[in-house]
């Protein structure tokens, strides 16, 4: 492919300028690369086609009638500073070439030295340099991926537009966009749609907003717009209501029309704060605000007041304290056995998580769960989980004669990490466990959530001996499709049923039909929350292998766990 660049010759000797024309005018070198030559003879004859955007380089002489020396790089790199210039000098000065480089030049050649090659060379590379430090410098300002602002230059446009807004005084309004459905497209539908999404959000939201305006993405799924000059902050609002309008527009994801729901905030100065920072903080807290007033299940904005202050820094504080928990060592397990309904003989240890709180004492999941999940370090504390359980269990079988299995939880987040099979797998051979060692266990909204990943995943699994559970198993029609399409050895009888046998013959029936349709696939069934004889008539009733509930046991300490198996073994031996 040929390619051509004008250049702007900057030379006032006849002869040197005839010798550079000579040089430059061969059909083209290897890579067919052709120059289209301008000369003028003196700066002022310069200055006005340095506007030209067609010229991509310049070949400046030092010694000019209206330039001399250092000075006339200067003078012509401050006059088009995005142009690569290449010196041509008389003298053969290595203090003056380092210097001209210093301030701006891309190369320094001396006249008398100069070659065909060496000359097309240096324009060309010179030309390159300068388009990689563009690029480097749009990486730097702009997102890759949708072209907007980045975090960057959205912390740059903030402080000058607060500058700019305190002089004027004028309005600044600051929109946080969080798209509330993104996770699930990336997880249903692959990253490559993920992306397609996000590109489509940028254009939508650069169509809602003035030239002047900022649009940035923060990372992920999250976007800022930054309005300027703004008269009132009821004008923010017209935006924000554009903004919804055109995110309510059905996408075009992998050839089917959906509906993304965003969740907008929106903060203005002077109104809400006196600096930046607290800006930014107004608009996050009035976005977090939209999400979970979210009720209506559509894209929604909210302004940001003071009373969500005191909110949003309780939640940024629990979220402080779970993250300072896994580091100082505060959770711990508890270990709940399941047994065999026949033989009372304990199958399996499932390792439930307490989180031992410097105040409140020893928490149970449901006061920190939901935090968990909505911090992300349920997938650090998962792992944590996972890890500690196999090390117990390897410890009881060193310590026994035993082929108990432990059972863990494991939340859809974890299981949606790309190495967790991985991870798994290399935990368990470091600990020299076998694969039916461990349980885990899912509720059937995390497979359904990607049935071919969770296919593909719990089969690999399979394959490898780890034991799979179903949670909640019989509480709908999904559920028999489960027992289809997962390859599971033991369900979880939804507790709803069973709570229900006493008042609705209905339930009853239903729990019973669950298990012998797990029966058929061979799979066992377990009853969990069993705490009187009479639950324990009705789980005999509905035919199911395992139990577990208070009425055999309550979650116990590592030592206390060990000491019942120790005891469970040594009866059901007698």
């Amino acid at each position: 492919m040929n390619q051509t660049a004008k250049v702007l010759l900057i030379e006032d000797n006849p002869g040197d300028a005839k010798l550079v024309e000579v040089l430059l005018d061969a059909s083209g070198d290897s890579q067919d690369r052709t120059f289209e030559l301008m000369r003028v003879g003196q700066l002022s004859e310069a200055f006005p086609l340095l506007d030209d955007d067609s010229i991509k380089a310049i070949l400046l002489d030092l010694g000019l009638p209206d330039g001399k020396g250092l000075d006339t790089l200067i003078r012509v790199h401050a006059q088009a500073p995005m142009i690569p210039i290449v010196v041509l000098s008389a003298e053969e000065d290595e203090l003056l070439a380092i210097r001209c480089v210093q301030n701006g030049a891309q190369d320094f050649l001396i006249k008398h030295g100069i070659s065909e090659m060496l000359l097309r060379r240096a324009i060309w590379y010179a030309i390159e340099r300068k388009h990689l430090f563009e690029q480097l410098q749009y990486m730097a300002h702009f997102d890759i991926l949708t072209g907007l602002a980045n975090r960057k230059q959205f912390y740059d446009r903030i402080k000058q537009d607060w500058i700019a807004a305190e002089r004027a005084h004028t309005t600044l309004a600051l929109i946080f966009i969080d798209l509330n459905d993104f996770k699930a497209v990336n997880d249903s539908l692959g990253h490559v749609v993920g992306d397609d999404l996000l590109k489509e959000v940028a254009r939508r939201l650069l169509s809602s907003v003035r030239a002047s305006d900022c649009v940035a993405r923060m990372g992920g799924d999250e976007f800022t717009v930054i309005l300027n000059q703004l008269k009132a902050p009821q004008e923010a609002a017209l935006i924000a209501e554009k903004i919804m309008t055109n995110l309510s527009a059905p996408f075009l994801l992998a050839g089917c029309s959906s509906q993304v729901r965003a969740s907008i905030g929106i903060a203005t100065y002077p109104h809400d704060c006196d600096e930046p920072e607290q800006l930014i903080e107004a608009a996050d807290a009035a976005m977090y605000k939209a999400k979970v007033t979210d009720s209506d299940k559509t894209t929604r904005y909210c302004f940001y007041s003071s009373a969500l202050s005191s909110k949003v820094r309780k939640k940024q504080q629990r979220f402080q304290e779970l993250s300072s928990a896994l580091r100082q060592g505060q959770f711990e397990l508890f270990y709940q056995p399941q047994f065999d309904l026949h033989s009372g003989k304990i199958v399996a240890m499932e390792a439930l998580l307490r989180w031992r709180h410097a105040q409140k004492g020893l928490l149970a999941p449901q006061a920190f769960m939901d935090e968990l999940e909505e911090s992300g370090l349920i997938v650090p504390v998962g792992d944590w989980v996972l890890e500690q359980a196999l090390e117990q269990c390897q410890s009881w079988r060193r310590h026994m004669p035993t082929e108990v299995s432990v059972s863990v939880n494991i939340s859809s987040r974890q299981f949606r990490q790309p190495d967790f099979v991985g991870k798994l797998t290399a935990l368990l051979d470091r600990l020299a466990l076998e694969s039916s060692a461990v349980e885990l266990d899912f509720h059937e909204q995390t497979l359904w959530e990607n049935e071919a990943y969770s296919q593909t995943v719990l089969q690999k699994l399979h394959i490898k001996g780890v034991r799979l559970a179903l949670d909640n198993f019989g509480s709908g029609l999904i559920s028999l499709k489960s027992l289809l399409n997962f390859p599971l050895h033991l369900v979880k009888i939804d507790p709803v049923l069973l709570q229900q046998q006493s008042d609705s013959a209905g339930s009853q029936a239903i729990a019973k039909a669950a298990v012998e349709i797990a029966h058929l696939f061979r799979i066992k069934g377990m009853a969990n929350g069993v705490e009187t004889s009479l639950d324990l008539e009705r789980v005999r009733n509905i035919a199911c292998d395992h139990v577990q509930g208070y009425l055999y046991s309550k979650p116990l300490p590592a030592e206390q766990a060990m000491l019942l198996l120790i005891g469970n073994q040594q009866t059901t031996l007698q």
